[in-house]
């Protein structure tokens, strides 16, 4: 993630970092490989993810990652994956249900949906490298 943007021209100045990790979350679900998937989904894989949506939409950064513990498995579980999209953004998962995860990424205040995952471990075998 950049912390400043540079403005090329002849009298280029950098925009200071604009902190999003207290905005609401807006979730971005256009990236083709996620669509797809999406409609490929029974009723009730698609209502798990409809309502966790719903839920991600009215958190904030900050509450997401404050209910992401690896001692207490509550919220989402952000969990932060060895993996990285082809310009550099780190992969993360979250839980859709107990079995079922969906690879996300961040940018800004968009959590970016990349791939979804009912069988869970499969989140983690991804190489990432996706060009979102």
């Amino acid at each position: 993630m950049r912390r400043t943007k540079k403005i090329s021209g002849p009298k280029a100045v950098q925009k200071p970092h604009v902190s999003t990790h207290h905005e609401f979350v807006k979730c971005d679900l256009e990236f083709s490989p996620f669509v797809r998937q999406l409609e490929n989904l029974d009723l009730t894989q698609f209502d798990a993810v409809d309502s966790c949506i719903d839920k991600i939409e009215k958190m904030t950064w900050a509450h997401i990652l404050a209910t992401s513990s690896k001692s207490q498995k509550r919220g989402l579980n952000w969990e932060v994956l060895d993996q990285k999209t082809a310009s550099g953004c780190i992969v993360a998962s979250i839980r859709i249900t107990e079995k079922f995860r969906a690879r996300v990424t961040r940018d800004g205040v968009y959590m970016r949906f990349i791939s979804l995952h009912p069988d869970h471990d499969s989140a983690y075998k991804e190489s990432g490298g996706e060009d979102i």
